[in-house]
């Protein structure tokens, strides 16, 4: 059931509950990278941090694994173009090898032999097609290959630019009839901050439809395992809810929860370039260890109060909030 016009709720929560039995690990891999958008801030793709060798690697994915248990871990790699770690698939052979799963964001700009090579190594790919450098056919022959093989997610990152923005429909128009995979088109946001690219109102809507006109359309005859997913809003006062999504809280600027109690660094955690483990890509609480020294991390056990006016990133929106009694205001 729909929230009443107030919009009022007090929990956000996981639409699916497979997502509630799952810690999700969201590694910055490293920063070097092969396309240079520019809606990119340098520091993600300027190969300054390089990449850990892997018994650091290792090691931390073991240090997680044993502080999570008995959940599984599922490890998301992300930072530049991960696939270009010469020890990439040797980190996926391994977590496998151990009981636990791996997925990473690629812009899939590897090479079709490397994808059909490795296909079978991965849990989730999530690729997002970037219009100012991807290639538009390549890119959904990458799509169809995974797609035969684990949950593959598609962004399309929605340039606003008039040149450009016929290439992101392109791409989104083709892959919805691609069955078994899921679509999301991503506003863009200046320099990862708090300001939307400038969109035209038909451009807003265009996004904002995205569900009604184009993933609505995508044919599913098969399931995947469900790490994170659409989020539920529930008014636990009126007992009634609604679901929504990541990228539609930020499209409608609706993806603030400043003074709510959040489950980040209890369900998930991030690990950015410098091996600096946070409870989300907020920062929010600062670091609480380094990726590097594993015996010497704080590990977070019960969840923290927001104090952030936007949360930015879909990451972060993925996680469990709860508004604290005291500060419910339901007008009459």
């Amino acid at each position: 059931m729909p929230l009443g016009p107030q919009n009022f709720y007090n929990r956000l929560d996981h639409h699916h509950d497979e997502a509630k039995n799952w810690v999700v690990v969201n590694w910055n891999l490293g920063n070097m990278c092969n396309f240079t958008c520019s809606y990119c801030p340098s520091i993600l793709n300027d190969g300054s941090f390089g990449w850990n060798d892997f018994d650091v690697v290792q090691g931390f994915i073991d240090a997680t694994v044993a502080h999570y248990a008995p959940k599984t871990v599922y490890f998301e790699f992300t930072g530049g173009e991960v696939t270009l770690w010469k020890d990439f698939i040797k980190c996926a052979e391994y977590i496998k090898s151990i009981g636990h799963d791996i997925g990473f964001i690629s812009n899939a700009s590897r090479t079709i032999r490397w994808w059909e090579k490795n296909k079978n190594k991965f849990d989730h790919v999530c690729l997002s097609y970037h219009p100012e450098e991807g290639n538009h056919d390549h890119f959904i022959e990458v799509v169809k290959i995974m797609s035969q093989q684990c949950r593959t997610h598609v962004n399309v990152m929605m340039h606003n630019d008039l040149e450009i923005w016929p290439r992101c429909q392109e791409v989104a128009e083709a892959v919805i009839h691609i069955p078994n995979i899921s679509l999301a088109l991503q506003p863009l946001i200046i320099d990862f901050g708090e300001t939307l690219f400038n969109y035209a109102d038909w451009q807003t809507k265009y996004i904002d439809r995205q569900w009604h006109d184009l993933a609505s359309k995508i044919k599913h005859t098969r399931t995947w395992k469900l790490y994170r997913g659409s989020m539920q809003m529930y008014d636990d006062v009126n007992n009634i809810s609604e679901n929504s999504s990541a990228h539609r809280f930020i499209n409608d600027k609706t993806n603030n929860w400043k003074g709510w109690l959040c489950w980040s660094g209890v369900e998930q955690i991030v690990v950015d370039f410098d091996g600096s483990i946070m409870i989300g890509w907020c920062r929010v609480g600062g670091a609480f260890g380094n990726m590097k020294d594993p015996e010497s991390i704080r590990w977070p056990t019960k969840p923290v109060m927001c104090n952030k006016s936007m949360c930015h990133c879909n990451f972060d929106i993925m996680s469990k909030k709860i508004l604290p009694k005291n500060r419910y205001i339901v007008e009459e």
